[in-house]
């Protein structure tokens, strides 16, 4: 009798002592989940009650007791109805046993009206039978902030590599942003069986500009003649570049050679209408540009070399003029 005594008196303090240990991970795990902030849900599946903890209210602005009673229907409220499609795909994967986790980065409703970024993860529990879940636990982990910093981050990383592209004195595309457009406009052209034009345009006797005026005066002078160029192209599709010193190049999609012609006329005249005075330009004192122009609807691949031969024979021939390449080098048309 004695015996049987002690060894209940053992198993009570072996249970008392592994009580005190659970109690002990349990006061451990609240505390681990108060300190990190995580939102707890526990979900029986088949019979939509749903039990959270308060941090999973607070994450959208409540407390528990506001939101009592609850069930799944407490999220599906909450969740953003974009997100719900996903969310389903993904919960259904998992059943069916293609995942290990479900896991899934949703957006929930503030009581502000914000939207709050939850990082939702849970796996099944307890079986009905396979591929039919009884019980699943997950958390919410509230990583809105962590999406603002990554989308702060990604508008960073596009405006450094715009500025990769872009000339700083001018503020219009440069060399290197044309070297890709061009690559692209070659590739659509040949595809499309479409004409493609190349405008190489310069500053009349610029170095004399810039003895008369200065260096700051000159680029002042380059950055009006760009915005000029610029503003002197009717279609969203033509591009325009600054393509080194005082030199632009401009490409102009599905546009043949009298449509080329009529942009470099265009432009000559509103670089005129700008009145940049040149007191040593021959043409009225004011500042000119000299334009080559080529055009090609099948030979694509040289038409800056055109463009470039037809500027020098612009300049030759007095400047403040447009001049075309064509196989027999004839003049102007």
């Amino acid at each position: 009798m004695a015996d049987s005594i002690d060894s209940l008196r053992a198993k009570v303090a072996s249970l008392e002592i592994r009580l005190k240990q659970l109690l002990e991970k349990e006061q451990q795990l609240e505390l681990v989940l108060k300190s990190t902030g995580v939102g707890i849900w526990d979900w029986y599946v088949q019979t939509g009650e749903a039990v959270f903890n308060e941090r999973w209210a607070n994450i959208i602005g409540y407390t528990l007791e506001e939101l009592q009673p609850t069930n799944i229907e407490t999220w599906t409220k909450y969740a953003h109805p974009d997100d719900l499609k996903e969310s389903a795909r993904l919960l259904k994967a998992h059943w069916a046993g293609e995942s290990d986790y479900y896991l899934f980065e949703s957006r929930m409703r503030h009581r502000n009206g914000h939207w709050v970024w939850v990082y939702d993860t849970g796996r099944v529990i307890e079986w009905e039978k396979e591929g039919v879940p009884r019980r699943m636990i997950g958390t919410h982990l509230d990583i809105t902030d962590q999406k603002r910093i990554i989308a702060e981050l990604d508008a960073a990383n596009r405006e450094l590599k715009e500025l990769g592209y872009i000339d700083p004195l001018t503020l219009i595309p440069n060399r290197r942003s044309y070297d890709e457009r061009i690559k692209e406009s070659v590739s659509i052209a040949r595809r499309d069986h479409r004409p493609l034009s190349v405008l190489m345009i310069d500053i009349d006797h610029f170095k004399k500009y810039n003895d008369d005026f200065g260096h700051q005066k000159g680029d002042e002078a380059l950055a009006l003649v760009a915005k000029t160029i610029q503003h002197a192209m009717h279609r969203e599709t033509d591009f325009v570049a600054r393509y080194g010193g005082e030199e632009f190049v401009v490409i102009l999609h599905n546009t043949a050679l009298d449509g080329a012609k009529e942009v470099a006329n265009h432009i000559l005249e509103a670089v005129i209408h700008a009145h940049i005075p040149h007191p040593q330009s021959a043409h009225h004192g004011l500042l000119t540009v000299s334009v080559g122009v080529a055009s090609a609807t099948q030979d694509y691949a040289n038409l800056l070399m055109f463009a470039d031969k037809a500027l020098y024979r612009a300049k030759s021939l007095g400047r403040n003029r447009y001049e075309i390449y064509n196989l027999d080098n004839a003049n102007r048309s």
